[in-house]
């Protein structure tokens, strides 16, 4: 499978998961972001996770089997579609804003070949964090979120931000399937890119 083939799988999958939660506003969002979405690579730098074109979404689709095998193994009751939701969607505000993309190709050849940076931060965005980006997106197409949902995607990043601190040691189940999936999910990737 070649890399179009394997974004466009992707995203069939992504969006195939995202319908079982039967929500309209989240079908809106994805109608209007969908393009953008489908290419957002999920970091800017080569030696991070999914720096390529559909990194977001593979890194998503990752987290969610992550969670879910997680929430079986350990027996954490955790819903199915709480798995789904904060899953698939917890890293959506790297999409950027409404109108305009966080990452942009990286222009500088020096950047690329010295830092392995391929995508550049875009400077006309204000500056926000990719959960509160997240949070903004959702609540702005009106996609619902429990209050464990909307504390699992605040708290994605993990516990070391200063935001997220006041959280240590009563996150809710969610939030630590979340974090622990993306860790699992991202040193693997890492394990992979060695060889």
């Amino acid at each position: 499978m070649n890399d179009l083939e394997k974004i466009q799988s992707n995203w069939e999958t992504f969006e195939k998961l995202c319908q079982r939660l039967s929500d309209d506003n989240l079908n809106s969002l994805l109608e209007s972001l969908g393009e953008r979405i489908i290419m957002t690579p999920a970091s800017t730098r080569r030696d991070q996770y999914g720096c390529f074109p559909g990194g977001l979404i593979q890194h998503s689709l990752d987290v969610t089997m992550t969670m879910r095998k997680l929430n079986d193994t350990l027996d954490m009751g955790v819903t199915t579609g709480s798995i789904l939701k904060v899953g698939l969607l917890h890293d959506l505000g790297k999409v950027g804003g409404l109108d305009a993309p966080l990452f942009l190709e990286q222009d500088s050849e020096w950047h690329r070949d010295k830092l392995g940076q391929l995508y550049k931060f875009n400077e006309d965005l204000s500056r926000v964090s990719v959960s509160h980006n997240t949070l903004f997106l959702l609540q702005h197409f009106g996609v619902r979120l429990t209050r464990e949902e909307w504390l699992s995607i605040q708290l994605a990043p993990g516990s070391h931000f200063e935001e997220n601190r006041f959280y240590v040691g009563h996150e809710p189940s969610l939030a630590i399937l979340t974090q622990q999936a993306k860790s699992i999910v991202v040193h693997r990737e890492k394990l992979e890119n060695k060889h």
